[in-house]
């Protein structure tokens, strides 16, 4: 950039060398304005040489003759080159100028595309309810505390909107946000299938509306239809093939198709033209899927490293990704760590509650039933979310205690609409397990089948294998632990990475229950060479579970 004072520098530049005085002014400043050339200008044409004419009667040019047409040549030179530079910075801020946001909508939008959501969401809430952008902005703003699992206070953000009343419904735009605000409202009543077919309405309604289509990937990614996902990307990346969003949902749906090289690729391209640091969290989880823990770990710091910047909600979205290659390790304590630091991070009792549920989940994967209570029991105090009873239901049904798992359901009946297929499908959850632990293998495979149809956990599709399992149904419990295993990443980022080598580890025990003994020592083997550096206590419940499972019974 050439700023005023470089102009000012250039300028005495040429008067010096020009050696302008008091008698001899070459240059006048014109005040508030630029600068003017008023020496007095000939021209001096020389003829052409006349061959016969002798050379020698052409009188040189005298030194000082010389030196004032080099001065005027150079000052004209440098004239040149500083007008240039006005020009230049003339245009140069004349774009800056249109490219900075001029409201508090333009300013939030900006921030969000550099991935810096918590100053985004502080200037969409800076937009007045009489600016014609105040539902968007709301919209906007919900979506990224949706996205931060803060659904109270997305929840709160759209009744600002007051249902859409503030809200024009005269053009496609405007239709397409009341679309997108009952969307967001069902998504965050659990009730999914209705926000896509809003999500879906509000893309056709708006047809170059990014944010619609991008709604209607994660939606679709969540409910596990990736060709609705695919479909909907298509459409986004056609409007805008490198915009960091399609490309943040499309990492992700490539990776839960298992296509991890291609994912890792998009991520590379994207990279080259965007800083968003959200592009390294479906990275990480890519890479995570594909063995390689040193690559993911490095996606996931480089996430941290902008949390530490001030945007906690990339640190903990980090932390889960760390804490994800730390299990897939066997490295419990180390998890339990990186946990445990996020909990210390933040002040939300909700995000606070989340983890300790995350980490009752684990110890009651890993058998630790003590610690497992104590963490539901804090995350109890500090939320009554409906979405969390629910998973605190599921887990006391792991735990083995029933009865309290179906008095957190039976709480939450009168919240059941909002909470959608997960109440309904909690249930049978509960049935199942309470059927495996009574060895009624037959009504525990049905049970947990139902909650698998109504909700697709990794968690359920595990237990249920484990009830085959027990029946003897070995092929089944094998499609059922392959499924496991052909979703890595899906299981990495919304489940325990755990349930990977328990899965290759039970696979084997199958096989071998089917007279299968090379098959059962390669999966056995895969299962070590995951945990080869887990912790002792975790090296030694496996040990146990081995050996218990020596004439192909449930370890």
């Amino acid at each position: 950039n050439i700023a005023e004072s470089n102009v000012t520098t250039t300028i005495s530049m040429i008067r010096k060398a020009l050696q302008e005085n008091s008698e001899h002014r070459y240059i006048e400043t014109v005040p508030k304005k630029s600068y003017r050339f008023v020496a007095p200008v000939s021209v001096v044409v020389e003829p052409s040489r006349d061959e016969t004419e002798p050379a020698d009667q052409t009188l040189p040019p005298s030194a000082s003759d010389e030196k004032l047409r080099f001065r005027l040549r150079l000052s004209g030179l440098l004239i040149v080159l500083v007008a240039t530079g006005i020009a230049f910075v003339v245009l140069h801020y004349r774009h800056l100028a249109a490219s900075i946001p001029k409201t508090s909508y333009q300013r939030g939008i900006r921030l969000e595309a550099e991935g810096k959501d918590n100053q985004a969401i502080k200037a969409l809430n800076e937009v007045p309810p009489s600016d014609p952008d105040f539902a968007r902005a709301r919209l906007k703003a919900a979506w990224l505390l949706y996205q931060a699992d803060r659904d109270d206070e997305a929840n709160l953000y759209l009744a600002a909107v007051k249902d859409g009343k503030t809200v024009p419904d005269t053009e496609p735009r405007d239709k397409a946000t009341l679309r997108e605000i009952k969307g967001l409202k069902e998504l965050l009543a659990d009730q999914t299938d209705d926000a896509l077919d809003d999500f879906q309405s509000a893309a056709d309604t708006d047809s170059t509306n990014i944010d619609a289509l991008i709604y209607v990937a994660d939606t679709a990614i969540s409910n596990g239809n990736l060709p609705e996902a695919d479909k909907a990307l298509a459409k986004c990346q056609a409007l805008d093939r490198l915009d960091p969003f399609c490309g943040f949902e499309r990492i992700y749906v490539l990776a839960y198709e298992g296509q991890l090289d291609a994912a890792i690729a998009e991520f590379n391209q994207l990279r080259r033209v965007s800083n968003n640091p959200w592009l390294d969290e479906p990275a990480g989880y890519a890479e995570l899927a594909r063995g390689n823990i040193p690559e993911a770990l490095k996606h996931f710091n480089s996430l941290a490293a902008q949390g530490r910047d001030g945007n906690l909600v990339h640190f903990m979205a980090a932390q889960d990704g760390i804490a994800a290659a730390n299990l897939l390790d066997g490295k419990l304590t180390a998890a339990r760590n990186d946990l445990t630091t996020a909990i210390r991070q933040t002040d939300s009792k909700y995000e606070q509650a989340d983890y300790l549920i995350l980490l009752a989940k684990i110890d009651a994967l890993d058998v630790n039933p003590s610690r497992a209570k104590e963490e539901l029991k804090e995350a109890t105090k500090l939320s009554d979310a409906p979405e969390f009873a629910i998973q605190i239901a599921r887990t006391f049904a792991v735990l083995g205690d029933h009865a309290t798992a179906q008095s957190f359901l039976s709480r939450q009946q009168s919240a059941s609409p909002g909470i959608g297929l997960k109440y309904g499908a909690t249930k049978p959850f509960i049935d199942g397990m309470e059927s495996l632990k009574g060895h009624d293998f037959k009504a525990a495979t049905e049970q947990l089948a139902l909650s698998f149809r109504m909700d697709q956990s990794p968690e359920t599709v595990y237990f249920l294998a484990k009830a085959e399992m027990g029946k003897g149904d070995w092929d089944a419990a094998i499609i059922s632990l392959n499924s496991i295993l052909q979703n890595k990443a899906r299981v990495f980022s919304e489940s325990i990475a755990s349930l990977i080598p328990l899965a290759e580890y039970d696979i084997s025990v199958c096989y071998k229950g089917l007279g299968q003994a090379s098959e059962a020592q390669d999966h056995l083997s895969s299962a070590l060479r995951i945990w080869a550096h887990a912790d002792p206590e975790l090296k030694a419940h496996f040990t146990n579970s081995m050996n218990n499972s020596g004439t192909g019974k449930i370890p």
